[in-house]
């Protein structure tokens, strides 16, 4: 073999040592062969539901972890306003980037006393926005509005710790992927 065909032949094997993987990488998405494995914990909304600029220009600012509550909530409200109030000691030096929230229509029918990190908001149009969700959730809302993720609320204790362990993580995941709030 001579020279010129050898530097041919080593040519393309460089080329095709780069460009097989490639190709074959872009065959394997286009066939649908690979379904990549979901690392949230919670459920996500897709597309996510947006809050709008006017409603979300009255929440407080940065991240929030929220639950819509009325009077038949009960022992589920109660678990689920527990953990969110354990968020904060749980974040740490993050917990200044999460406001917990309880969005109600009217005064609780329950004592925000034994929570005290948690706020209540009322605000009938947000409430409303947030139609979609299944009832008695726990839902993150990122700065700009958009609520992505919900999970439930239980009232069995130890079943509400094992959600809102689910709930940190994906909010630790946020927050550390997050440029913004």
């Amino acid at each position: 073999m001579t020279s010129v065909k050898k530097s041919r032949a080593t040519l393309i094997g460089v080329v095709l040592a780069f460009a097989l993987p490639v190709i074959g990488a872009k065959f394997v998405l286009d066939q649908s062969w690979y379904q990549g494995a979901a690392t949230n914990k919670g459920t996500m909304l897709v597309p996510p539901i947006k809050l709008g600029e006017q409603v979300n220009a009255r929440l407080p600012e940065g991240w929030h972890v929220a639950l819509i509550a009325d009077d038949n909530c009960g022992a589920q409200c109660e678990q689920g306003l527990y953990a969110m109030n354990q968020l904060d000691v749980a974040l740490g030096k993050e917990s200044d980037r999460v406001k917990p929230l309880v969005f109600s229509r009217a005064a609780l029918a329950f004592d925000l006393g034994q929570t005290p990190m948690v706020q209540p908001f009322n605000d009938n149009e947000i409430i409303d926005s947030l139609s979609a969700l299944p009832p008695y959730r726990l839902f993150i809302i990122d700065p700009l509005g958009n609520v992505m993720l919900h999970y439930p609320t239980f009232a069995d204790e130890e079943q509400m710790r094992a959600e809102a362990k689910n709930l940190l993580s994906d909010l630790r995941t946020l927050l550390k992927l997050s440029r913004v709030g």
